[in-house]
């Protein structure tokens, strides 16, 4: 158990949230939106799993105000943490979405790292769909509880790394978020 009295599983489903500034993520969208947004691939070569166009920012530039709201989440699950993985800021227009995946990797990076914490911020507000669900268990078990948010700009959301989630199709606009891991040593 966690010290706050409830178990893992029920601490990775209903993840943590926090609001940061609107300012702080027209910043995001500018810096994101200077590179080359491309279509996004999925290492296994599965992309039929995934719709979107991302590019990546150095996570030195935004390092304070996301490690305080990392470091806050971080009470729920009280990982070791070590560092950022550079930001992907990921658009997705009408009809795009990325299914059910983890974000964890079978085998730590040749460093001995492992992403433990992932997280998702929604920069702004116009689009319909777009929902960010989770999943208690893996979601095609008969006993899988997912719970979806509609998030509005400047929502965040952190979860451990290893939990089931996806973002469903956007019905109308452009989604525009920025989406991240934090990694520590491998599990001992």
């Amino acid at each position: 158990m966690l010290s706050s009295g409830r178990s893992l599983l029920a601490v990775q489903y209903n993840p943590f949230h926090i609001t940061l500034s609107d300012n702080l993520c027209n910043k995001i969208i500018k810096d994101g939106e200077s590179f080359v947004v491309k279509n996004a691939k999925i290492k296994d070569g599965n992309n039929a799993n995934r719709s979107s166009k991302v590019s990546w920012l150095d996570s030195k530039k935004y390092y304070s105000k996301l490690n305080y709201s990392i470091n806050l989440a971080n009470k729920l699950y009280n990982f070791s943490l070590k560092e950022f993985e550079p930001l992907q800021y990921t658009v997705y227009q009408k009809h795009d979405y990325y299914d059910w995946h983890i974000d964890s990797h079978n085998k730590p990076y040749e460093n001995g790292m492992i992403r433990k914490l992932s997280f998702t911020l929604c920069l702004n507000n116009e689009y319909e769909g777009g929902d960010f669900s989770i999943c208690e268990t893996h979601p095609i078990s008969k006993k899988a509880k997912v719970k979806s948010f509609a998030l509005k700009k400047g929502e965040m959301i952190v979860f451990p790394s290893h939990t089931w989630h996806k973002v469903n199709k956007v019905t109308k606009g452009t989604r525009k978020s920025l989406v991240g891991w934090v990694v520590g040593n491998q599990w001992k």
